[in-house]
């Protein structure tokens, strides 16, 4: 029988047991696409991702990433975990002394994009991926609907933050992000996901999950919004969504609502995740460009292996 190694992780901790699981095939060349959707179904896992070697110049590898039930064009953690990952096996070159970064790049369902690892006597210590364009798609500003997207969360529509829009945002997956007005109405989200995937379903573009935010935070110092993740696929909540913390940095750089002054150029500062779920998670957004200007967006984190094994079929 075959069999084909596997590297689980926990990603955007630095902690085993939190953050968000990840399994990685680091050698998935052999496997057809029906394989591949199959061991994702059987790992059981937000996403699992299968390596294989690029036929693009200088692109180091080519990324797959696939939920349970189906293969998505681009993700946050499987990115920074795999990356993490594939540096621990010695796929990405050391910086000179074993310390600081090495710059790659990889590719994904919507291209090839810049990651950035960084090691310490030698081992990788955060990996920083550039996201897609920023773009805001769409914005969701009738009353009725506001309040159709509040229900849907367990919320009233007095619950929102008004002082900020309900907007489909993408950086890559597109993400609508609603503005939760306090830390303890967020964590009194209990979601509708027939009606929230009614909201998906009606909204003109296409929306992957619902990233509700609050600008008040658990932690003093670099945090500046916690988040919770909210998605259909049989997945429910995630705790830790690089591909819609890209898409949150960016909006609230654009709307000017980081509370960050930039350094060089760039807003630098903490998402938190997954605390509701008893899976603590940080993510940390780099944005260049300012309010009304968003010119990049990068998401970067740590991440911790948990477990090795062989998968034999």
């Amino acid at each position: 029988m075959p069999a084909y190694n596997f590297i689980q992780l926990d990603v955007f901790t630095d902690q085993a047991f939190c953050g968000n699981p990840l399994a990685v095939f680091p050698e998935g060349e052999g496997l057809t696409d029906e394989q591949m959707q199959q061991i994702a179904r059987e790992m059981n896992l937000s996403e699992t991702v299968f390596v294989l070697p690029s036929e693009k110049e200088a692109v180091l590898r080519r990324l797959r990433i696939f939920t349970p039930l189906i293969e998505l064009p681009f993700a946050g953690h499987p990115i920074a975990g795999t990356w993490n990952c594939l540096a621990r096996e010695g796929i990405v070159p050391l910086p000179e002394g074993g310390n600081g970064w090495t710059h790659i790049q990889h590719e994904v369902g919507i291209g090839v994009l810049p990651v950035d690892i960084e090691f310490k006597d030698g081992e990788p210590v955060r990996v920083v991926m550039t996201q897609g364009k920023f773009e805001i798609r769409g914005e969701i500003d009738d009353g009725q609907e506001q309040a159709e997207i509040a229900r849907a969360l367990g919320l009233a529509r007095e619950d929102l933050d008004e002082t900020l829009p309900i907007q489909a945002v993408s950086t890559g997956n597109t993400m609508l992000l609603v503005p939760i007005r306090s830390l303890s109405d967020l964590g009194n989200c209990r979601v509708n996901q027939t009606l929230l995937d009614e909201v998906f379903a009606n909204s003109k573009v296409g929306v992957t999950g619902c990233y509700a935010f609050t600008r008040e935070t658990l932690e003093i110092g670099a945090a500046r919004a916690h988040a919770r993740f909210f998605v259909g696929m049989n997945i429910g909540e995630d705790p830790a969504t690089g591909s819609a913390a890209g898409p949150l940095g960016g909006y609230l750089v654009h709307h000017d609502a980081t509370r960050v002054d930039p350094v060089d150029g760039a807003y630098r500062f903490v998402i938190e995740q997954g605390d509701f779920i008893n899976r603590p998670s940080r993510i940390e957004l780099e944005v260049k460009g300012g309010p009304g200007k968003v010119a990049e967006v990068r998401v970067g984190g740590a991440s911790v292996v948990v477990a090795r094994g062989s998968l034999e079929f």
